[in-house]
């Protein structure tokens, strides 16, 4: 049987990864358009709102007898009855178009990068980041809390080196952008995406399990330090490049020195390398769970799909980027808080360690349910 436990630094990294990926170079892009005090409102708001729903998720987590994935938490607590069975599959199904753009988003991006320095042909370095991406996910949890550690240390000093090369580069922030009140919502959208690591939650229960306030800690922990990275990764996208591009990396190499180009490049591959692992081990999760297929059929279905989509046709990487936020921000704004309701009244654990306490009362739902529709809309508002 394989090992599951993770330690705390695993279980936050883990949820670093989910997040530290295509989302944090998509945010500079979209900041330029409300300048730097856009930015620096939207960043805290949507981090607040972000770990509200995250620890809701946890609450229902706790509540229940088992680390179920969303989906099976929504057929416990929300779809039920006559029309519950139906209703899950075809959350089932478009749960999964989104997570195989997420994925097919990370090998693309990364691919790319890896063409770019090997000069490997493109398809050859998606194979092999497909490779290497899915192969940590095939021994399954603790393989990959473990990388995870790892790849949260190299993603944190990427990110200052780059940081600390922009110190000599002509710096400059502008107050304010061009953009309006759909520019800022555009950004949030984008920004909670860069944040979200939803998925990862149920994994870093069952990791770090029965302790629910180390699951909670690490949770919160993870979302701070993706709201670090994707400040640092923003503002000298701001100060330096001209133009921000909608790859951040690009332009800040461009601006800074000739060997930031390499360093940004790895900056680019781990993130996309690190989502992939904590995305797929969750639809592997998720697949195994609805259909009973074995953990080795699951983590095929799980990951081969991202691979054969991409190479069956061409969506530019922020289309594969925005669908993937939007399916998933809708489809949550739908079901997570009647589900976490009913957790609360009929869980079969009444009385956990760990509850959002007064948070997950009226008012509270009521801002997640608030933050959830405005992700959902800002991730469909058109940036063109």
């Amino acid at each position: 049987m394989r090992d599951h436990r993770l330690t705390p630094f695993e279980a936050t990294a883990l949820t670093v990864g989910a997040g530290v990926g295509a989302g944090i170079m998509a945010v500079p892009a979209l900041a330029d358009r409300v300048g730097l005090v856009g930015l620096a409102v939207v960043l805290p708001l949507a981090w607040a709102a972000s770990a509200l729903v995250h620890l809701m998720l946890a609450e229902v987590v706790f509540r229940t007898e088992k680390p179920y994935q969303v989906v099976e938490l929504m057929r416990l607590y929300v779809l039920r009855g006559r029309w519950g069975r139906p209703l899950l599959w075809a959350v089932f199904a478009l749960l999964t178009v989104a997570f195989v753009a997420n994925l097919a988003a990370y090998v693309a991006g990364a691919g790319a990068v890896v063409a770019d320095l090997t000069g490997l042909p493109a398809r050859a370095a998606e194979a092999l980041v497909y490779a290497v991406s899915a192969g940590v996910v095939f021994f399954g949890l603790k393989a990959v809390g473990v990388a995870e550690r790892y790849g949260a240390v190299l993603l944190g000093a990427l990110v200052a080196l780059v940081a600390v090369a922009a110190v000599g580069a002509p710096f400059r922030l502008a107050p304010a952008g061009g953009g309006g009140a759909s520019a800022a919502l555009a950004l949030y959208g984008m920004v909670m995406y860069a944040y979200w690591t939803f998925y990862s939650v149920p994994q870093v229960v069952k990791g770090l399990a029965p302790d629910q306030r180390a699951a909670a800690r690490a949770i919160a922990r993870g979302l701070a330090i993706n709201g670090v990275l994707t400040a640092v990764v923003a503002v000298v996208a701001l100060g330096v490049s001209n133009p921000v591009t909608e790859v951040a990396i690009v332009g800040i190499a461009a601006a800074v020195a000739p060997w930031v180009g390499t360093v940004g490049s790895l900056l680019l591959v781990a993130a996309f390398v690190t989502s992939y692992w904590s995305v797929s081990l969750a639809l592997a999760d998720i697949v195994h769970e609805r259909t009973g297929a074995g953990p080795r059929l699951a983590w095929a279905l799980a990951t081969l799909p991202s691979l054969l989509v991409l190479w069956a046709g061409a969506w530019h990487f922020l289309e594969w980027l925005r669908l993937a936020a939007g399916a998933t921000g809708l489809v949550l704004a739908l079901v997570t808080l009647p589900m976490y309701v009913e957790a609360r009244r009929s869980g079969a654990v009444l009385d956990p360690a760990w509850t959002l306490g007064a948070w997950g009362g009226p008012l509270g739902m009521a801002l997640a349910l608030l933050a959830l529709v405005a992700m959902a809309v800002g991730s469909l508002v058109p940036t063109g």
